[in-house]
């Protein structure tokens, strides 16, 4: 590593890698980044922090890897049990512990590699988590960005922002549990936060230190008292940007890059070895009880990255789950992960795969990605044609808000077996604006229009026009769906937006349409516009389930 002052002028090609690290019953997804057909002697880790963080700060994180790769580092990005496309379910238990395993499990992934000094990054709850651990691990430096010093404040956050989970006597383990934007903390696993405290550590975690405070929130003078007590006199930074990281939905979140900047800069460059990752892109996995494989894959010709569930058995047919709104491919609060899993055990293969411009793609001219972006369509197409040159027949698109109005769309013209779309928004043509949040934003901007919608419904003045051929566009397209025969399965969260538009200013055709049987409509009780409600999901998938098997499936169980 260079000195604090020594700038860094040295850029490589990069390349990223998906593998499996860590032991066969519980793996954990990891993304190595490194220079193109090297690796670096300089190993980074980079912790990553929870609940829908974990979400507004990916494209961050990626970049910080790709910058740091870019001197000449090897550096794993990877995903806590539990979380992203690791294994394991939100409600086990003991997490904290578990996400102080997989901290080690990383740290041992990139020093198998070959590298020669090691640093640990970790932003929020992954910065408290590389402080907690960077002694016992060995480490050499540790970058503690925005970190959560006392677990009981982070749990007063939570507690504040999150919606407690209703109480069940038959799932006692629901008692005391809360979801933050689809992420469970159960009892257990919020005491064990609670009782983190970064001012109480018994050692310094590393001999170098930099700690990265918000300019518009308190400092951690408690971690930095404490580490300066135990001998280590910190490096420390207060930099704006890291509200552009965390406080915005990912719609609207941008890369820190005066933050990465000060990052990069203070690890400093590695020497390059020839060599390059292994991809360990494929690993058995056990879910409720059953078991399922996963495989990282690359398809179309963009190279656009997913991950492959299949199941036990040959695929009676395969859903590709899209990008909602700006989210990587995991889906909103992991739904994509839960979900695909779920189907598996039933016999379904699914891909979930980040579109160029989102997760881990390629960028190409599309990043960030957007929701509604034009090329998602033609991607669509790419997907479908690649899955089935590796076999896969029959081929379901599905999405959710944004991605269920791509799934849509593209099954005007791509050859689709069927399409889930879940809380589609058909009043929404190109040029609207993109909005985050259904209810505080859009509803507002659309109040006019939809108290117009209403009382023009109960003059009947949209049947008549439509009953003369003026319709709205979401109608032509409703019926143009119907004329291809592509079944649907739209399905709403009650009250949503989507459903509304669609029974006040497209009755007329929405009855009809669904009178001829292509396109059917659901609606899952309680659960929210993002579901993330976590408690309520199994009607979701359930509900999907039973079209699949109805609908599409080839009967291939044994």
């Amino acid at each position: 590593m260079t000195d604090l002052d020594e700038s860094v002028t040295t850029t490589h090609p990069v390349e990223t890698v998906g593998r499996w690290i860590g032991p066969p019953d519980r793996p954990l997804m990891a993304w190595f980044t490194t220079p193109v057909g090297h690796t670096g002697t300089v190993g980074v880790v980079i912790v990553p922090p929870l609940g829908y963080e974990l979400w507004t700060s990916y494209r961050t994180l990626r970049t910080l890897a790709e910058r740091l790769a870019g001197q000449g580092c090897t550096v794993v990005r990877f995903d806590l049990a539990g979380t992203g496309d690791s294994s394991g379910a939100q409600w086990d238990a003991d997490r904290l512990e578990a996400w102080r395993r997989d901290v080690a499990v990383a740290v041992a992934a990139v020093r198998e590699v070959g590298v020669d000094s090691l640093v640990l990054i970790g932003l929020r709850m992954g910065a408290s988590l590389a402080v907690a651990e960077g002694a016992r691990l060995g480490t050499d430096a540790v970058v503690a960005w925005a970190p959560v010093v006392r677990g009981r404040r982070y749990v007063r956050e939570l507690q504040m922002l999150g919606l407690p989970v209703p109480e069940d006597l038959d799932r006692p383990e629901r008692a005391g549990a809360l979801v933050h934007a689809g992420t469970v903390f159960s009892s257990t696993t919020l005491a064990g936060i609670s009782s983190l405290d970064l001012a109480t550590i018994g050692q310094s975690p590393a001999h170098r230190i930099l700690i990265i405070d918000r300019e518009d929130k308190p400092a951690s003078t408690a971690l930095i008292d404490r580490v300066t007590e135990l001998g280590t006199r910190p490096d420390h930074r207060v930099l704006g940007g890291t509200e552009s990281v965390l406080d915005q939905p990912t719609e609207y979140a941008t890369v820190a890059e005066g933050v990465i900047g000060e990052i990069a800069s203070w690890v400093g460059s590695g020497d390059l070895r020839q060599g390059t990752i292994p991809p360990a892109v494929s690993s058995a996995l056990t879910w409720q009880g059953g078991t399922i494989s996963e495989q990282v894959v690359r398809i179309g010709e963009r190279q656009l990255v997913g991950v492959l569930t299949l199941p036990a058995v040959d695929p009676r047919a395969t859903v590709v789950w899209l990008n909602s709104g700006s989210e990587h491919h995991i889906g909103p609060g992991r739904a994509w992960v839960e979900y695909a899993r779920d189907l598996a055990l039933e016999g379904y293969a699914s891909l979930r795969v980040d579109f160029s411009g989102w997760g881990e793609s390629p960028d190409g001219d599309h990043a960030p990605g957007r929701p509604y972006d034009p090329h998602c369509i033609d991607e669509v197409a790419q997907i479908v044609t690649g899955l089935r040159g590796l076999g896969h027949q029959r081929i379901v698109v599905a999405g959710l808000c944004s991605g269920a109005w791509i799934a849509m769309r593209a099954a005007l013209s791509v050859d689709l077996d069927g399409v889930v779309a879940i809380n589609p928004q058909l009043y929404w043509q190109p040029g609207d604006p993109v909005e985050a949040d259904i209810v505080a934003e859009t509803r507002v901007r659309r109040h006019d229009e939809i108290a117009r919608i209403k009382q023009f419904k109960r003059w009947g003045v949209w049947s008549t026009l439509d009953a003369l051929g003026v319709r709205h566009p979401g109608a032509t397209w409703l019926r143009a769906l119907d004329r291809r025969g592509v079944p649907v399965m739209a399905l709403f969260a009650e009250g949503d937006d989507g459903l509304e538009f669609l029974e006040d200013r497209t009755g007329r055709t929405w009855g009809l349409v669904r009178r001829h049987g292509h396109i059917e409509e659901a609606v899952i009780d309680e659960i929210d516009h993002p579901m993330h409600r976590h408690w309520r999901r199994q009607g979701v998938v359930s509900t999907i389930r039973s079209w699949l098997d109805r609908v599409v499936a080839a009967d291939t169980r044994t």
